[in-house]
């Protein structure tokens, strides 16, 4: 009885030591399991300034838009370019306040040190050819500085093309088709100023927008990618995306 319960004992033992070499032998298999983070990926948490800047480019992409679709109007009086007026009005008493955000940024990737290869780690997460060698014209990096520093600088581009309607706008002028009354026209056909006189500044922002979408590495919309292109590029005349002519977005 005693020889046998010791062999019960020694065989337990036998066991333990087995099942402890087992698991030891499963864990590191199983840790290599876990998803891991891609170095790549920012740590910076930069959505809330990602917003802004979406915002800003949408409201000025459709202030630009409105101005053009006014401009194709037979005959226009001031009163329609009142809603310009103040839409004009609020872009240029914001744009102060999107350099200070862009200036945050500048400092929230340099305290995470992913500021002097940011050109280069933001390509690497881009894997659409399309999107990459369009994020790669310019360097995001020096685009964010200059934007930080002068980007205000640039409000009066926000003002051309309001100004250029305004232009057509002729007041109190005689005509001998209604008698001699003084009214007010504008001639038919409107003439579009010149797309680089006011398109930079929805480029630059744009561009920061995408710049920063994958740095977060979500990649942007066809419609934004277009959108930002027709803005960037007007002389292609299509969105870099989908192909879109720039004339029919949105």
């Amino acid at each position: 009885m005693i020889k046998s319960g010791f062999n019960y004992l020694r065989w337990t033992a036998v066991a333990a030591v087995l099942a402890i070499t087992i698991i030891a032998g499963v864990r590191p298999s199983t840790a290599t399991k876990q998803p891991a983070t891609p170095a790549a990926v920012s740590g910076v948490d930069l959505a809330n300034e990602e917003r802004a800047l979406a915002k800003y480019f949408d409201d000025l992409v459709t202030y630009n838009k409105q101005a053009a679709d006014i401009g194709k109007k037979v005959s226009l009086v001031k009163a329609d370019l009142d809603p310009l007026q103040r839409r004009s009005d609020d872009l240029k008493g914001r744009l102060s306040g999107l350099q200070n955000t862009i200036r945050e940024i500048v400092a929230k990737l340099k305290k995470a040190n992913e500021w002097d290869d940011l050109d280069q780690s933001v390509a690497a997460g881009i894997t659409d050819a399309s999107q990459k060698s369009f994020f790669l014209q310019d360097s995001f990096k020096q685009l964010l500085e200059e934007s930080s520093t002068s980007l205000s600088s640039h409000g009066n581009q926000i003002s051309i093309p309001l100004d250029d309607l305004r232009k057509k706008v002729t007041s109190r002028t005689f005509s001998p088709y209604v008698g001699g009354a003084d009214v007010q026209f504008v001639r038919a056909g409107y003439e579009a100023p010149a797309p680089m006189a006011f398109v930079s500044l929805a480029c630059s922002v744009g561009r920061i927008e995408l710049g920063l979408g994958h740095q977060l590495r979500r990649s942007p919309s066809n419609a934004t990618l277009d959108r930002v292109s027709c803005n960037c590029n007007p002389g292609a005349g299509v969105g870099v995306a989908t192909g879109t002519k720039c004339s029919d977005l949105k």
